[in-house]
């Protein structure tokens, strides 16, 4: 798929539905969701934030502690995206360098 955009990383509310809005998707480290790492708590307060024309679709990844959150509504990244997206993060959680 050419026409899905690259995963963004963003750290506040606003700024995260707007990149939905906008197409573009995230990923969530678990570690930065606070001192509870409250996933469901979380997901809620991001469903909570969207309009209308963000329908917020997670998708959890467990074993590396990861969610994915896109707009549903628009077209998704394919499995290599994602994949690439998982890389760069753990590459980033054991350098500890930032994700470029």
């Amino acid at each position: 798929m050419t026409n899905v955009a690259a995963p963004y990383w963003v750290s506040e509310l606003h700024d995260l539905v707007g990149e939905l809005r906008r197409g573009k998707w995230a990923i969530a480290r678990w570690e930065d969701l606070g001192p509870d790492e409250d996933l469901a708590h979380w997901q809620a307060v991001v469903s909570d934030a969207c309009a209308d024309d963000v329908d917020p679709l997670f998708i959890d990844i467990r074993r590396r502690s990861l969610t994915v959150v896109l707009n549903g509504a628009l077209p998704a990244p394919d499995a290599d995206q994602i994949h690439a997206s998982i890389a760069a993060i753990e590459d980033s959680r054991f350098t500890g360098r930032p994700i470029l």
